[in-house]
Order: C-alpha cells, then structure tokens, then sequence
C-alpha cells in the first residue's frame, strides 16, 4: 500500500502536465538521452609486441579469431593504420600474457557450436524467445553480431540436421547463456526515452537499436499507471529492453485523443521502415473528416498498443547475415500489467 501511495503521489506533477504529446526522459525520472555511441569493450593500448622472425613491432591489439591457444590468430594495428595478423605461437610470452590479460579484462568467453567452430565474445544480452535464445554478441574486433541459438540441449547429429540460420551450441556454451540470461541489473536501470521521432531515429543509428512506439493514453490514467508499476517491478526487463530499443511514449489529451505530432510521427516511423497501412493511408488525406478519424485512432482507453520497428533487423548466420527492416505491433491490458508475469511485452517477436 505505501509503494503504490509513493507511486500515485509521483503521478501528480505528470497528472497535470500538458495534455497529449510524446512524454520526456524526466517525465519518468530518467536522465535525457546520450547520443554518444555505447563503448562495449576497454580497448587495448598500444605496445611493443616482438614476434618470431619479425623486428620489435608498435602496434595495437585489435582482435583474436579462432579459439584461444596456439593456433590463435592475433590481429594487430600499427600507428599508420595498416593491420598485420600473426599465429598466437609466434608471439612472446609477455605478448600472450597482455593479450590474455585484455581477453579477461573484457569478459571474453568461448562460444563454442557444433558446425562453425569455436569462437571469443563478450556476450552482451541473451533473450529467451519461444525455444530459442536471440543473442547479442560483441567480437573481439568490437563488432556486434545477432543470432540465434538453441535453447535446450542437442547432440552433434541432431545439430548438424538444423538449418543454418540458427546455431546450435554445445551444452558448456548452453550453460554460458543460461547463466547470462538470469542475470541481475547491478543498478536501476534507465529506459531510453526520446521527445521525438528525429532524435529517436538518429539515437537507433547511434546505437544499433529498434525504435519501440508505445500509446499510453492519458497521462495519469490506468494505463499510465499500470505501466510505470510494471517498469517499477520489472528491473530486469527494463534493463533488457534498454540494450535494445529507444522509446516513444506518446498520450493522448484530456479528449482521448492523440494530438496530430503523435500520429505524423506514427505516419514518418512506417514509411521510413517501409510500411504503410490503412491507418497510414488515412493521415495522408486532410479533409477534416479524415483529420478526426485520425485523432481517434488508438484512443481506446482499455489498452496499451504498441509498435517496434527494426531498421537493421539480422536474419540468418552472422557469417552470411542479411539486414532487412521490419516491424510488429501488440497490445497489453491494465489487467495484464497488473499480474505482473514475465513478459506480458512481446518486443522481440515472440
């Protein structure tokens, strides 16, 4: 009863704030928006590296490829840019010891799979999707890679069976993601909130994320506040949806209705991810007849609709991945928030 007393009294300065429009990160006590591009790994400093046959080199680490050991391959950055790529054997022993040092420094883990080898990341999110596992990876190059995994076990004949466009992992990489997946968020974590389609769509450039478009009707009302009590009681889904997506969250006015701002920028979202349905069609005609079908559009108050869209979507092997756009839409009830289940938010396509 005092958290929900704590929560309303919130609510108050958002109760009486201006009728409809895109909420603010402080409308939700978040902080504005960075466009700094995210750092995922500690990059590594430049050193004299000595290896076998080869006079003392100057150079940057910038990656490993295969699996950790001998035949490693160790790709190295001298000051003018050019790259060099030496077999880890070749390399003395204080320049395996810094380059394992930096592995460890950045959580480096062994993904091992049971048809393309094995290989070092720094796993960056793991989502449970129905049977699967769609996860992130960062490489050691510092590049970030989507796939998707198994998310029980296999045998290597069963494996090798399965299409292609999704991995199938051994039961030690299993276990990794597993372990990954029930991670805790050491601090609160934040939702990126953008005021506006523009610095929504040039924060999902920045940062290689989806752009999810909630409607959350009046400020203040059931469904406003079923859903900052879901965000409340569900920090590991809010840090969840954080790595992956930057938010709109638009309410309507005291009317019910969502002002044109909302519906334009619901109108620019569609076309620029290559979509365009009736609701759509109907925005591009100004007779005030369709202007007013326009505002009603989503002013149910039973609900909360939603809309990601993927600009960059991955499909298939990381190694022949293509980029395709995309989006999909749900809806959540008061009631539904109210349970507080685990997801009742399917963003990742359930």
């Amino acid at each position: 009863m005092k958290r929900l007393l704590t929560l309303m009294l919130s609510l108050l300065p958002v109760a009486h704030a201006a009728g409809g429009g895109y909420a603010t990160p402080a409308d939700f006590g978040y902080p504005p928006l960075s466009m700094e591009p995210p750092q995922y790994l500690t990059p590594a400093t430049e050193r004299e590296w000595r290896i076998t046959g080869q006079p003392p080199l100057r150079a940057t680490l910038q990656g490993v490829r295969g699996k950790w050991g001998n035949e490693a391959t160790i790709i190295l950055r001298t000051p003018s840019g050019r790259d060099w790529a030496f077999p880890a054997y070749a390399l003395s022993d204080t320049d395996l010891d810094a380059v394992s040092d930096w592995l460890k420094k950045n959580h480096f883990e062994e993904f091992e799979t049971f048809r393309e080898g094995t290989s070092l990341v720094h796993v960056h999110s793991v989502i449970p999707v129905g049977k699967e596992y769609h996860v992130n990876l960062i490489m050691t190059d510092g590049s970030r890679i989507a796939l998707r995994t198994n998310a029980e076990p296999a045998n290597r004949e069963y494996a090798i069976k399965q299409p292609r466009n999704a991995f199938q992992v051994t039961d030690t990489t299993l276990e990794m993601l597993r372990r990954h997946s029930a991670r805790k968020p050491e601090n609160k974590p934040e939702l990126p909130i953008a005021t506006s389609v523009d610095e929504a769509t040039l924060y999902a450039a920045t940062h290689d994320v989806g752009i999810a478009l909630f409607h959350l009707n009046r400020r203040g009302g059931a469904i406003d506040l079923a859903f900052r009590r879901y965000l409340a009681n569900k920090p590991e889904l809010v840090a969840q949806w954080a790595q992956h997506f930057v938010f709109l969250m638009a309410y309507s006015d005291e009317h019910g209705m969502y002002p044109a701002e909302c519906h334009d920028g619901d109108f620019t979202l569609a076309l620029t991810h290559g979509f365009q349905g009736t609701h759509e069609v109907e925005l591009c005609n100004t007779s005030s007849l369709h202007a007013q079908l326009r505002l009603a559009w989503l002013s149910n108050t039973s609900y909360l609709g939603f809309i990601v869209y993927l600009h960059n979507k991955r499909s298939g092997n990381p190694y022949q991945q293509k980029f395709t756009t995309c989006n999909h839409s749900g809806i959540v009830t008061t009631d539904g928030m109210l349970r507080l289940l685990d997801n009742q938010f399917h963003l990742f396509g359930h």
